[in-house]
C-alpha cells in the first residue's frame, strides 16, 4: 500500500515560498509621520499675533476744486489772498480721502478752517520771495494748515463705520457732541479698542483710565493713556454689550502743500 502524502499544514509554507509582505503598514506609517510633519510645520508657519492693517502710501490728495480765498492782516483785512491747498498722505485705503467730500460739512469746515488761519498773517509773512531781511513764514503757516486739516481730513471712526458719525453695528456706539470741537485722540484705528462694558457702564481705551457714564449720556470723555480725548454718545448702547470697539483715525496727513499764491 502504497504511502499517502502529507499535506502540509496550516502552519508550514510551501520550500520557495516568499513570505507575506509589510508594505501597507509601511506605508500606512510613513502615511502618519508625513501628516505629523506637516501638521507640526502648519503650527510653526502661524504667526504668534494676527498681523494688524497699516497705512498704505502716500498719496495725493487736493482739497478743494477752486482756490481758497481769504483776507490776510494787511491794511485791515482789505487784501485778499488766494492758494491751493493739497497734502500727501497715508491711509489704509487710498481713496478715503475722496470719500470724505460726501460729509456736507468737510469742504466748509475746511475752507473756514484755512481762512481764519490766512487772517493771522500777513501777505509777506507766508509768500515765498519775501522781502528780504524779513522772516519767511511759509513752512509756519503750512504746518498751522496741516493742524487744522488733517482731524478733519481723517476724523476718528468708532466702529467699523462708513462715515465718522454712523454708530457702530456691533455696539450702538457713537461719537459725542464734543468730539468735533474738543477731541483730541489721534490713534490709528486698527491699533487702538475701546473696551465697553455696559453693565458696568464703563468705557477704556486700551490701558488708559476707566470713564463711568449713565444712561442717555451722548457726551462722554474718554481718556487715552496718553491723555488725548474722545467723546463717546452712549445714549444708544446696546443693552448688556461687553466688548472691545475699535476706534481711532484711517489715515494721516504726511505733508501739507500751500501751492501758489495770488495776492491782490
Amino acid at each position: 500500500m502504497a504511502d499517502e502524502e502529507e499535506e502540509p499544514t496550516e502552519e508550514g509554507t510551501e520550500e520557495g515560498a516568499e513570505p507575506k509582505s509589510k508594505g501597507p503598514l509601511k506605508l500606512l506609517v510613513g502615511v502618519v509621520a508625513l501628516i505629523a510633519t506637516g501638521a507640526i510645520l502648519a503650527m510653526m508657519a502661524v504667526p504668534s499675533k494676527e498681523k494688524l492693517p497699516v497705512f498704505a502710501g502716500p498719496s495725493m490728495h487736493t482739497f478743494f476744486a477752486d482756490k481758497v480765498v481769504g483776507n490776510p492782516l494787511d491794511d485791515n483785512y482789505s487784501r485778499y489772498l488766494s492758494f491751493e491747498p493739497s497734502c500727501s498722505f497715508l491711509a489704509y485705503d487710498l481713496a478715503y480721502p475722496e470719500s470724505r467730500r460726501i460729509d456736507p460739512h468737510y469742504e466748509t469746515w475746511l475752507r473756514e478752517s484755512f481762512q481764519a488761519a490766512l487772517a493771522r498773517y500777513r501777505i509777506a509773512d507766508i509768500m515765498s520771495g519775501s522781502t528780504p531781511g524779513e522772516e519767511n513764514s511759509r513752512p509756519e503757516f503750512a504746518a498751522e494748515l496741516e493742524a487744522l486739516a488733517e482731524p478733519i481730513l481723517f476724523p476718528v471712526h468708532l466702529g467699523e463705520t462708513a462715515a465718522p458719525y454712523d454708530p457702530d453695528p456691533s455696539s450702538g456706539l457713537r461719537l459725542g457732541d464734543s468730539q468735533d470741537r474738543d477731541g483730541t485722540f489721534r490713534g490709528a484705528f486698527w491699533e487702538h479698542v475701546l473696551h465697553v462694558d455696559a453693565k458696568a457702564m464703563t468705557l477704556q481705551i486700551g490701558e488708559g483710565p476707566v470713564a463711568e457714564f449713565s444712561e442717555g449720556d451722548y457726551d462722554v470723555l474718554v481718556e487715552a493713556e496718553d491723555g488725548t480725548k474722545i467723546y463717546v454718545d452712549t445714549s444708544e448702547l446696546q443693552e448688556g454689550f461687553e466688548g472691545d470697539v475699535q476706534v481711532g483715525v484711517m489715515g494721516r496727513i504726511r505733508r501739507m502743500f500751500t501751492g501758489g499764491f495770488t495776492a491782490q
